[in-house]
């Protein structure tokens, strides 16, 4: 069975990302999570920003999709590329789960513990093969 996941990808001017440290895992990773039924996967990805980082996102398009495993469980995970409203200033929202934030440099993400669908992301946009211009 595979597990479908949406969530975004938020960029500052640095190209920076912002991620969650995950407590279960010991790595970073998107805010996102599970589809919920009767949800699309954009609505999935602005309802994780509202749970996880108490901030409201706007939706600008699809980056893409990456599938991948952890501990054995097979995940889809759909990005896309939102943008905070309002300057509302991101928090860690779910203590039980997740550390802290952090605006990972996304060039170094080499140096970081990061989940797999990450590190993927990382490194296709380092290539050029992903435009965050909207």
């Amino acid at each position: 069975m595979v597990v479908s996941l949406s969530g975004c990808v938020i960029v500052n001017k640095k190209e920076e990302m912002l991620l969650l440290w995950k407590i279960k895992h010991q790595h970073y990773e998107f805010p996102g999570g599970k589809v919920e039924n009767g949800e699309t996967l954009e609505q999935t990805a602005f309802r994780e920003c509202q749970e996880e980082l108490g901030i409201d996102v706007t939706i600008i398009k699809c980056l893409g999709c990456e599938e991948f495993t952890i501990d054995g469980d097979n995940y889809k995970s759909y990005k896309y590329l939102g943008i905070i409203e309002n300057n509302q200033t991101p928090k860690v929202n779910e203590p039980e789960k997740f550390e802290k934030l952090f605006w990972l440099p996304i060039r170094k993400y080499q140096i970081y513990s990061c989940a797999p669908n990450v590190k993927s992301f990382c490194q296709k946009y380092i290539d050029g093969k992903i435009n965050l211009n909207s």
